[in-house]
């Protein structure tokens, strides 16, 4: 099989759900509709997205063989019977004019594809006028295509949906997966591939949001590594290995630049992290494992994420008590919160920073 950095999948932690879509492919009964639950890390969408280029790959084999007209297509969201559906920007729910939209769409024979995909992010925050909506596509499906959900879990879903969906659970996977996966498909070095599995969590694209890489559903492209300018986040086509360093060093500045300058240096950080909103769950990520190593450096130094900053750290940690580093990790924890509630992203990261210099 040639390949596909961009479909990659880890070898472990969801086998089964591979396993199954690779029998589907090979038996070529394609269901009318697929449910996929699971953490939204947890490589859902890369699957989702190979498993279509799988079954409209023009070389007639079980795998896609991201050369032929199809296969470039979708890897470049260009093909016109990939169909994508998420949550309207700053709502909350999926409406029944979306599925309705689905259903004008689908109305008519596929344009080139064999197999015309319908995905359907985040399915569980479809109203119930929607889901009945879809319920009807599902009971006479559209000829020569098939629907896939992706949910956490079953539970906001109408069982009538569930019953006429063949269902796929992905596990979150783990660390030690996500380094290798790193390690063997993009070819990141052994120490790299550690610290963003380990900033990520279990999150696939996050790690590959941080390795520089687009994730399927996004519009990116991988970063020109040879002559990209590191830059903070904020501007346009960021160097996300660069900018995990840039807010390393912008953080430690905080903690131990002079006192008379702090207030200045925290609002001009929270300034660069607010320019563009889609950047803010990379910079918390990398936050995140930050103020995890200030706490545990002096206890547990080679168990911290960020080893390249370790004398950092131990300097740091020298400087700032136990209470200073819970009292971080409380507070950031609280303006993740904020964050996922449609808070402005300028006045609670000013909180946050100003906050932290205050304690």
């Amino acid at each position: 099989m040639p390949h596909d950095k961009r479909m990659a999948l880890p070898k472990s932690d969801f086998s089964a759900a591979i396993s199954e879509l690779k029998q589907i492919i090979q038996n070529n009964k394609i269901p009318n509709a697929l449910l996929f639950t699971g953490h939204p890390g947890a490589g859902r969408k890369q699957a989702a997205f190979r498993f279509a280029k799988a079954v409209n790959c023009l070389s007639d084999n079980c795998f896609p063989c991201n050369r032929c007209r199809s296969c470039k297509k979708i890897d470049n969201l260009m093909h016109p019977d990939m169909i994508l559906v998420d949550l309207p920007d700053k709502k909350k729910v999926i409406t029944i004019s979306q599925i309705r939209e689905i259903a004008a769409l689908t109305a008519a024979r596929p344009n080139e594809a064999r197999y015309r995909m319908v995905l359907i992010s985040n399915a569980c925050h479809m109203n119930t006028q929607a889901q009945n909506a879809l319920l009807k596509e599902l009971e006479e499906p559209p000829e020569n295509t098939f629907f896939i959900l992706m949910a956490r879990d079953r539970t906001m879903l109408l069982p009538t949906i569930t019953s006429r969906c063949r269902h796929l659970r992905f596990n979150p996977l783990t660390g030690r997966a996500l380094a290798d996966h790193l390690s063997e498909s993009f070819k990141t070095d052994p120490q790299s591939a550690h610290i963003i599995a380990a900033t990520a969590g279990f999150d696939l694209g996050l790690a590959m949001t941080l390795l520089n890489l687009p994730d399927p559903g996004s519009t990116g492209e991988p970063a020109d590594r040879q002559n990209q300018k590191p830059q903070a986040p904020g501007t346009l086509s960021v160097d996300w290995q660069a900018s995990r360093t840039w807010l390393i060093r912008q953080l430690c500045r905080l903690i131990l630049g002079p006192s008379a300058k702090k207030i200045e240096t925290a609002l001009s950080l929270s300034w660069q992290l607010s320019l563009d909103p889609n950047d803010i769950l990379p910079c918390l990520a990398v936050m995140r494992a930050f103020f995890r190593d200030l706490c545990i450096v002096r206890y547990a130094p080679e168990k911290i994420v960020n080893l390249d900053f370790l004398d950092t750290f131990q300097d740091i940690g020298s400087q700032v008590s136990d209470r200073q580093c819970l009292f971080w990790m409380t507070t950031l924890h609280e303006t993740e919160k904020r964050l996922t509630s449609n808070s402005s992203v300028r006045m609670t990261m000013d909180r946050f920073l100003l906050k932290m210099i205050h304690i």
